[in-house]
């Protein structure tokens, strides 16, 4: 009796506190990744629930006679299937990770001592390969390691429950409590991009590369008063939902990661600051009839040689003696306030892993022929996002807007005017000249539209101070 006394009344409490520790336990209850949707609500990236299947080594390992038709339901060996058991711990080893309900249901209709299943979410991509190298993807664990899953990962990963419940020493369950805390599923992340427009650049590119044997390519498509990104697309580009090949070095987010000279897309900037400051005037016209206009120890020359030409022409036929001619009559640091206040050489603020800011060096250390070669694209380095917001703020009436991945609220939206509206409208009607017959971007024209849009080519450099002959970068924006 005495024994019992103390047992239950003395040492009561400190007896159960220790039974407690050995049984009572807190298990997670998963949580639901948010998903990641279109600014119409369509998906992009969800989490369905699938099933994994674990073992207790200790129990399993007696039911060796079994395993054969564990192995065959898995699709692996004998051999495979005990280096999964042994990889774990003593009572707890992963013989397989998500898969479908269905298999694992049919598996677990053995009814083999020792296994067992557990529900997780995995994530599943439903626009593939058409937005990979944007949306990204998520490890095996649920968290996000490439593109927006990586960026986002913390808004969209939510807050994991807990229950609380006696288990034996086994593991297996004897009964709950009731959940402790309950799980907060991830946050909906609504981007400004249209899945549709994405698939229709997507097709696009994907052609265009293939047509002309490129070895890759990048398109983004915006909204010039918002700075929304409607469509963000890469080529070659990956397969989300099954990434046995994946490389990514070879599937990167091209559109903000990889930079080039842009070449003549940059002569309408070199365009508004000459007129920004007074170095030339709107109906300014320039002879640009040689074969070399040379600065410094360089021969600068056209494609087709002209006699005079005004602002709309030297656009037109992308003159680089034109618009050499330009820069050198216009301060270096008003040249380079244009192209800074532009996005170059800066990042976007949109925090894609992987985003590079480009290059723009400073003015101070520009000489001559930097200076001449910075008008025609040479001498700095851009992305593809970059020249697409700096031509919004052309067609936003010289306003630029920073560009954005989430679905913006309109009435909310700034800006930086980087150059006139006067000087806006001027390059817009000029550009619009490109696409017209005899300009370098007629195959740009759309029937019963004005398309304003400017052509870049740009030779690139092999690394060793010179460039190579037949490899170049190609771009157009408008």
């Amino acid at each position: 009796m005495a024994q019992a006394w103390r047992a239950q009344v003395e040492h009561g409490p400190f007896l159960r506190d220790q039974g407690a520790q050995r049984y009572l336990r807190h298990f997670p209850l998963p949580v639901q990744r948010g998903p990641i949707v279109d600014r119409d609500g369509k998906p992009l990236a969800l989490s369905v629930p699938v099933k994994t299947l674990w073992v207790d080594p200790q129990v399993f390992t007696h039911q060796e006679n079994q395993w054969p038709l564990v192995a065959s339901a898995l699709g692996i060996s004998v051999n495979e299937l005990n280096a999964r058991v042994h990889a774990g711990g003593s009572h707890f080893a992963f013989i397989a990770r998500q898969i479908s309900p269905e298999r694992a249901e049919k598996i677990s209709a053995l009814h083999i001592s020792g296994l067992h299943s557990l529900t997780e979410n995995r994530r599943y991509y439903p626009a593939g390969s058409i937005a990979a190298p944007l949306i990204g993807f998520t490890n095996v664990d649920g968290k996000g390691i490439e593109g927006l899953e990586l960026t986002y990962n913390q808004w969209l990963t939510g807050k994991a429950g807990e229950e609380t419940g006696l288990r034996d020493n086994y593991g297996h369950p004897l009964s709950l409590h009731g959940p402790a805390r309950s799980a907060q599923p991830g946050k909906v992340l609504t981007l400004s991009i249209d899945r549709n427009l994405q698939y229709v650049a997507y097709t696009a590119l994907a052609s265009a590369v293939k047509r002309f044997q490129a070895r890759s390519g990048a398109a983004v498509l915006m909204n010039a008063r918002t700075g929304e990104v409607l469509a963000m697309v890469s080529y070659p580009a990956f397969n989300p939902n099954n990434r046995h090949d994946y490389q990514a070095g070879l599937y990167n987010n091209r559109a903000v990661a990889d930079t080039f000279e842009p070449g003549s897309v940059m002569k309408p900037f070199t365009i508004a600051a000459a007129l920004d400051d007074n170095s030339i005037q709107p109906d300014s016209i320039f002879n640009v009839n040689t074969n070399c206009f040379r600065v410094a120890r360089f021969c600068i020359q056209d494609d087709v040689r002209h006699n005079n030409l005004d602002l709309a022409q030297v656009l037109k036929y992308s003159s680089n003696i034109g618009a050499a001619k330009i820069s050198l009559r216009t301060p270096p640091a008003d040249l380079f306030q244009m192209l800074h206040q532009a996005g170059f050489g800066q990042g976007s603020g949109l925090g894609l892993p992987g985003e590079s800011p480009g290059t723009l060096p400073a003015w101070q250390g520009w000489d001559i022929a930097r200076r001449a070669a910075m008008a025609y694209g040479y001498g700095l380095s851009v992305t593809p996002l970059q020249l697409a917001a700096a031509y919004a703020a052309i067609a936003n009436q010289g306003v630029y807007v920073a560009p954005t991945l989430i679905r913006q609220d309109t009435s909310s939206v700034n800006g930086i005017r980087i150059m006139p509206a006067s000087t806006a409208a001027r390059l817009s009607r000029w550009l619009s000249g490109v696409t017209s017959p005899g300009g370098t971007g007629f195959l740009a024209s759309i029937p019963g539209y004005r398309v304003a849009g400017k052509t870049g080519t740009s030779i690139m450099a092999n690394g060793k101070g010179g460039f190579h002959k037949n490899q170049v970068n190609t771009s157009f924006v408008g």
